[in-house]
């Protein structure tokens, strides 16, 4: 089935009001709602004191503690537990874990970003999704399903970046997500939008001044000409100005108002999509003066207004190397997990995989100020590069095989099965109002954006 969709990817670049460039380095220099997700309000009002906060980790800070845990959560009480180990084997599927032992906790993040980004309105015009919407500037090369690298099952829609893009060695594309998560419609604006992080990779170009991460705004309302346009993702900063956010961005979820991208070391950060900024493009630089903001080239910036830091009763506390959203729960689940392989993590078996709620009134997780799991699982496969759940079903991209194929795994406790798969597969999303499972490649000159049914991975 082809369908009309907006997709929305996170990349770090310059976007004048022509082409954006697709690469060279800036240096630093000194809206509109989309709604509530949908589904049933969760209660938060009877809130407990918290143990202690977590240390914060670079620009995220710290959590600040956990004083708005919810009071009937038996985890606030309960010893958790640590699994000796993981699965000796991969192929037994998911292998249950105490959800006690994890959690994100809301960062101070929240309140020390609100004045800046406020701030920021002084020396910079605020713009909203729908003037993005009608200043798209770049076209990615439309292709057939059977085109898409590794022959995945099912493929409906399919698309590769520009010549520019595919083959940019600096910009790596990582994590998706659209519309179908941001709204239970599947439309944003009146648009199918998805988004697609890219991250700048510092050490192919190490003089450089490190632009972070930028995120596409594609247009695939009409899938024979999708349109698309760059982001770039900043941090406020005093001044009032913005800096780069410079993580590895492996996967995002537009979740109602906010869009949630992995922070690999420290769990996850928040941008709000009703702050975008229109930004200065006549100078190479990322930052603000007493008159203007420039983001790097780029006509639109992105900022961060938070972020959840991860918490763990377990040594060592997992990694953030994906996130996604599952709509099939009420209320819904933000999904997140570990790639481990034998030079990440302790061993490649020891990725796991975990679940928070979602407050679906505010987009925000449910728990106050400290949400713990409500499942946590060994994923039980090598090399995830991004997961997705339906219910008590899990898929995981992995690039476990050998020159650089994927293969998709369909797990649940105790049962897996795997699938073929796009090469160099990265993050994945559902689109419950299509029943299509949306991935993405990030291999250098074969970069590819596709959508298949659901059922064809059953």
């Amino acid at each position: 089935m082809r369908w009309p969709f907006l997709l929305v990817f996170s990349v770090v670049a310059c976007d004048g009001g022509g082409a954006e460039p697709s690469g060279g380095a800036a240096s630093q220099g000194g809206g509109g709602s989309t709604g509530s997700i949908g589904g049933s309000p969760t209660t938060t009002s009877s809130t407990a004191d918290g143990a202690g906060g977590s240390g914060g980790t670079s620009a995220v800070g710290g959590s600040g503690g956990a004083g708005g845990v919810v009071e009937d959560d038996p985890c606030l009480t309960a010893t958790p537990t640590c699994d000796v180990g993981p699965p000796g084997s991969s192929g037994g599927g998911l292998v249950p874990l105490d959800r006690c032992a994890f959690s994100l906790d809301r960062s101070a993040s929240f309140d020390d970003f609100a004045p800046l980004v406020d701030a920021l309105e002084t020396v910079a015009e605020p713009a909203t999704i729908a003037d993005v919407l009608a200043d798209l500037n770049r076209e990615p090369d439309v292709v057939s399903p059977g085109s898409v690298p590794g022959d995945p099952p099912g493929v409906s829609f399919a698309f590769r970046w520009e010549a520019s893009e595919n083959a940019n060695e600096t910009w790596i594309p990582q994590g998706i997500t659209g519309s179908p998560d941001a709204s239970a419609t599947g439309l944003v604006e009146g648009r199918r939008l998805v988004m697609v992080s890219f991250y700048f990779d510092e050490e192919i170009d190490p003089n450089a001044a490190p632009k972070g991460v930028r995120v596409a705004l594609v247009d695939v309302t009409n899938p024979d000409a999708p349109a698309y346009r760059f982001l770039l993702l900043v941090e406020p900063v005093a001044g009032p100005t913005w800096a780069s956010v410079r993580i590895h961005a492996g996967g995002i979820a537009w979740v109602g108002d906010y869009l949630y991208v992995a922070d690999t070391f420290a769990g996850v950060r928040v941008f709000d999509m009703r702050r975008i900024f229109l930004a200065d493009t006549s100078e190479n630089v990322i930052g603000c003066d007493a008159t203007s903001c420039k983001a790097g080239l780029y006509k639109y910036a992105l900022p961060q207004v938070g972020a959840f830091t991860r918490w763990s009763a377990c040594d060592p506390a997992p990694r953030y190397s994906f996130v996604a959203l599952d709509r099939s729960e009420d209320p819904p689940r933000l999904v997140t997990g570990e790639y481990c392989a034998a030079t990440a993590c302790n061993g490649p078996l020891d990725g796991r995989v975990l679940r928070h709620a979602i407050d679906p009134a505010t987009g925000l997780l449910a728990g106050g100020d400290r949400t713990f799991a409500t499942d946590a699982y060994y994923a039980g496969e090598r090399q995830i590069q991004g997961a997705v759940s339906s219910g008590d079903t899990f898929f995981f991209s992995s690039s476990e095989p050998a020159g650089s194929a994927g293969i998709l795994y369909r797990a649940k406790v105790g049962e897996r099965a795997a699938v073929d798969w796009i090469d160099t597969p990265e993050d994945m999303m559902i689109d419950t109002t299509t029943n299509e499972i949306f991935s993405l490649s990030e291999g250098y000159d074969a970069r590819y954006v596709f959508a298949a049914d659901l059922d064809a991975y059953q």
